[in-house]
C-alpha cells in the first residue's frame, strides 16, 4: 500500500522549535524538502498522512481559521475587561 503524505514535521533540536509544513511528496522527497528549510545535522523529520496533533496545556495545534478565531475572541475579551 502506498500512503500519500501531506504534512512534514520538523523537530529543530537545536533552539528547541517544531515545525509542521504541508507536503506534496509528487513534487519532492522528504529529505530534500527539509533540507531545503534546515540544516539536516541538527533536525529530525516525520512524514504524516493525517494532520499531525500537537498539544499541551496551554498550547494544541490548529489550523489558520481557528487560529483566526481564537486571535479574534482573545482580542473581544480583552476589551471588555
Amino acid at each position: 500500500m502506498n500512503k500519500q503524505y501531506k504534512y512534514i514535521t520538523v523537530l529543530d533540536y537545536t533552539n528547541g522549535q517544531v515545525y509542521v509544513y504541508d507536503y506534496n511528496q509528487d513534487k519532492y522527497s522528504a529529505k530534500n524538502f527539509v533540507d531545503n528549510k534546515h540544516d539536516l545535522k541538527i533536525v529530525h523529520y516525520m512524514v504524516h498522512n493525517y494532520t499531525p496533533a500537537l498539544w499541551t496545556k496551554d498550547l494544541y495545534f490548529c489550523n489558520r481559521e481557528q487560529a483566526y478565531k481564537l486571535f479574534n475572541e482573545k482580542a473581544e475579551h480583552e476589551q471588555d475587561d
